[in-house]
Order: C-alpha cells, then structure tokens, then sequence
C-alpha cells in the first residue's frame, strides 16, 4: 500500500471515529437536556395501601404487621398465578366446539371463587395480626385501611 493510500486511509479513519465521538455526545447531551425537561415521577418510597394502613402504629408494630404480610405473599401469588392460568384457559375455552355457555359460566364462576379464596388469605393475614392488638391500636390500623390517603386517593378496597 502506498504511503499516498496510507494516509487517506487513516484520515477516513479518523473522520469516521470522530463522527462516531460526536453523535455519542450528541446523543448524551440530548438525552440530558430531555431527562431535566421531563422529569419521571418519583416512586421512591411509594407503597401500597395496604402496606401503609399500619403506619400510625409503633414501628415494632410496623414491622410485625408488615412481616405477617410478606408472610402470605409467596402463597397468595402462587394462588393468583393459578387463577390467572386457570382464567387464560377458560377463555381459550371459549372457542371450542361445540360451544357450551353455561360451562363457560360455571366454569369462570369457580376462578372467582378461587380468586376470592387466594385474595383472603391477605385478609385472614391481616385479620390475625389484628387479634393481637389492643382495642386502640386496632382502631388506628382500621383507620389506616379505610381512610384516604391524600390527594385523591380513594380508601383502600380489596
């Protein structure tokens, strides 16, 4: 190769690498600029209602009761997977031939049993942690459960 070759060589080169630096800058400073001029709302410390409904208590209160949740949370997602499943396959169902539609009824009837089943053990989590409390820490976890929460946060419904 000859030196003349060489050097157009290494200037395409370095034209190329510099356009590469440049649109990576380009793309940074943009990416910044957008970031600032929409900020993404903050989730930090976002927690569910239910979650947050023992809040007025102790915070050894706090602990235990959101420890009685996390407790059931294993159980109940496997319970509400099922659901889901169950819930896919029936509407699937629904194509079959031929077409029953009492059976279909009866049939999501049962998934919404399941459901209110697998969403109670929640409820029976919630319920036992209450049987260990005094009348007047009941009344400020019943308050956490039922009361708004701000700006137009509806109560907590299950």
């Amino acid at each position: 190769m000859s030196r003349k070759s060489l050097l157009i060589v290494l200037f395409v080169s370095l034209a190329l690498n510099l356009f590469l630096i440049g649109t990576v800058a380009g793309g940074l400073v943009v990416g910044q600029r957008f970031r600032a001029a929409h900020p993404m709302p903050a989730r930090v410390g976002v927690q569910p209602p239910l979650w947050r409904a023992a809040d007025g208590l102790s915070q050894e209160q706090r602990n235990a009761y959101r420890a009685a949740l996390r407790s059931g949370g294993p159980q109940m997602r496997d319970a509400m997977r099922q659901v889901r499943v169950a819930r896919q396959d029936a509407w699937r169902a629904l194509a079959d031939e031929p077409f029953d539609a009492a059976a279909a009824r009866r049939r999501l009837a049962e998934i919404r049993t399941q459901e209110a089943r697998a969403r109670g053990l929640v409820d029976d989590k919630v319920v036992d942690f209450a049987a260990g409390l005094s009348p007047a820490e009941r009344t400020i976890l019943v308050k956490g459960l039922t009361e708004p929460r701000g700006r137009g946060e509806p109560p907590h419904r299950r």
